[in-house]
């Protein structure tokens, strides 16, 4: 089964975290979005993948390689100029010559795949957009279905007066190799603008599954944080790895807490990590790989990178504490993303419960 990823956004709205890293590199517990990505397609026995990169993507060819790590093979297409999300199938007409599937390296989901392609394919279908209800759909593509599951319209981020509907576009497609005779060469062509407006003015076959499970575009820092949370509260089946006690709290075996710390759950504390004496770890804080809480600091809905460091003493709530970041003792922060140079304020917000 074949795949194409699409890593090539530069990922302005997740700014400062992507100042220094590419998008789909951007960790969710300890791992890259991404990987978690590749792992799915993989779970659903799709490993020919090809990936399209170019913003740092010498960073994401380094990092993926050629698949091994997921005894999968990774091709890849580097735009040097923008193709559209379309445009950017077009380098892979000749090797996708069977039923493909097309999913964002940016993007969290644990949609069943496999009866995804199987309903693609029991109704015929050309190209199946894979669809699920939010709550604001003003910062998505969002789409109307008949009885049938044809789609007969869709609009792309509608004005609240535009909204029809509040079933999102994921971004999630599911194609036959035919769909790339609609995709123009070497000029910029997009799915939502250009290709989906094509096929329904010529009625082919553009269907609309709605899916079970979840799904995240982490198009900025609130919906960064959410889906931390949302893990937490078990709402994203994630392979953790290893499993949480009976409230919620997952600790790697080779993590070291201290006895005498506070622990209160739904918490994810990586490998590596230290918690010292007296700390407190509130509800939907994450410590990343190799962090340290020292003694007596306290911590909720706050997210630690990987090395970063935490002073004795210090309070953070509501915070965004980058890879190798250092929180000085006694220091009090809140609503924060701090990396290891500057300090950029969060909206307050409260967990989607």
């Amino acid at each position: 089964m074949q795949a194409v990823v699409l890593a090539g956004g530069r990922g302005t709205r997740l700014y400062p975290l992507t100042r220094s890293t590419p998008k789909p590199l951007v960790t969710l517990f300890d791992r890259p979005v991404l990987d978690h990505t590749l792992s799915l397609l993989k779970r659903h026995g799709i490993d020919n993948i090809g990936m399209t990169v170019s913003y740092q993507a010498e960073r994401i060819i380094e990092h993926c390689g050629s698949g091994e790590r997921w005894n999968a093979c990774i091709e890849y297409s580097l735009e040097e100029s923008p193709l559209g999300t379309a445009g950017s199938l077009k380098p892979f007409q000749e090797k996708l010559t069977d039923t493909f599937i097309v999913v964002s390296g940016d993007g969290v989901t644990d949609f069943d795949l496999t009866e995804a392609i199987a309903w693609h394919k029991a109704k015929g279908a050309l190209s199946t957009l894979l669809l699920k209800p939010v709550e604001d759909p003003s910062e998505y593509g969002i789409v109307e279905t008949d009885a049938h599951d044809r789609v007969i319209r869709f609009i792309e981020k509608p004005q609240p007066s535009e909204a029809f509907s509040t079933v999102a576009n994921t971004g999630i497609y599911i194609f036959e190799p035919e769909i790339l005779d609609f995709i123009p060469n070497d000029r910029p062509f997009d799915f939502s603008r250009n290709l989906f407006p094509s096929l329904l003015s010529q009625d082919y076959g553009l269907y609309g599954k709605p899916m079970d499970g979840y799904w995240c575009d982490i198009g900025n820092l609130s919906s960064y944080r959410q889906v931390h949370f949302d893990a937490l509260m078990g709402r994203l089946n994630l392979p953790w790895g290893f499993g949480p006690s009976d409230n919620g709290v997952w600790i790697h075996p080779e993590a070291e807490v201290s006895n005498e710390a506070r622990i209160d759950g739904p918490i994810y504390v990586g490998r590596g990590a230290s918690v010292g004496r007296g700390a407190s770890l509130g509800r939907f804080t994450v410590l990343g790989e190799n962090s340290q809480v020292h003694d007596h600091a306290i911590l909720s809905a706050s997210i630690v990178g990987s090395q970063a460091t935490i002073g004795a003493q210090s309070r953070l709530h509501g915070c965004v504490i980058g890879r190798q970041a250092q929180v000085e003792p006694s220091e009090q922060i809140q609503w924060s993303l701090l990396l290891h140079d500057l300090e950029h304020p969060l909206s307050p917000e409260l967990i989607a419960a």
